[in-house]
C-alpha cells in the first residue's frame, strides 16, 4: 500500500525553522504540506489542539478539501521539512487514489477526537453529580459547549 510520502517524489522540500508559522489561521490560499521530518502544533485562535511529529502527515488539507480559509495554523516545533504542495485542490484531483489515503487519515482524527468527546462527557456527568455552586457554573459552560458540538449539522448539504 502507498503512503502520503510516496506521492511527494519531485515536491519541492521547505524548511522551517523552530517559531515559524507553516500555515496560518484564516488564510486561503489552497497550498498544504506533507511532514517529512520535525514535529508542528496546530493551533486555533491560540488554543493547542493538536501536535504531529509522524512523517506523511498531511497539513492544511482540510481547508483545501472544503475550499475555506484555515480553520487553524501550523507552526514548527522544531526544525521541520515539509513538502510542498502549492495547489492542494489540484494536486488531489489528479490523484484521486490519494483520496482514500485523506479520508483514512481524516477519519482516524475524528475517531480519536469522537473517543475523547465521549471521556469528557463522562467526566462531565461525574463532575456535576459532585459539584458544589461554583464548579456547577463552570461545569454547566462546560457542558454548553459539549452540547453545541452535538448540535452542529454542518453535513446537511451532504
Amino acid at each position: 500500500m502507498s503512503t502520503l510520502i510516496d506521492y511527494c517524489t519531485g515536491l519541492p522540500v521547505r524548511e522551517f525553522a523552530a517559531g515559524e508559522v507553516i500555515l496560518e489561521e484564516n488564510r486561503k490560499d489552497g497550498r498544504c504540506y506533507v511532514l517529512k521530518r520535525g514535529v508542528v502544533e496546530i493551533s486555533k485562535r491560540g488554543t493547542l489542539i493538536n501536535r504531529l511529529s509522524s512523517a506523511g502527515s498531511v497539513l492544511g488539507e482540510v481547508a483545501v478539501l472544503l475550499d475555506q480559509s484555515r480553520a487553524a495554523s501550523v507552526v514548527a516545533v522544531e526544525p521541520t521539512e515539509a513538502f510542498e504542495i502549492e495547489d492542494g485542490a489540484r494536486f488531489f484531483a489528479a490523484r484521486p487514489e490519494l483520496m482514500g489515503l485523506v479520508a483514512r487519515l481524516l477519519a482516524r482524527r475524528l475517531k480519536n477526537l469522537t473517543d475523547e468527546f465521549v471521556e469528557l462527557r463522562e467526566q462531565l456527568e461525574t463532575a456535576v453529580e459532585d459539584a458544589d455552586e461554583d464548579e456547577g457554573v463552570h461545569v454547566a459552560t462546560l457542558n454548553a459547549v459539549l452540547r453545541r458540538l452535538v448540535d452542529h449539522h454542518l453535513d446537511r448539504e451532504f
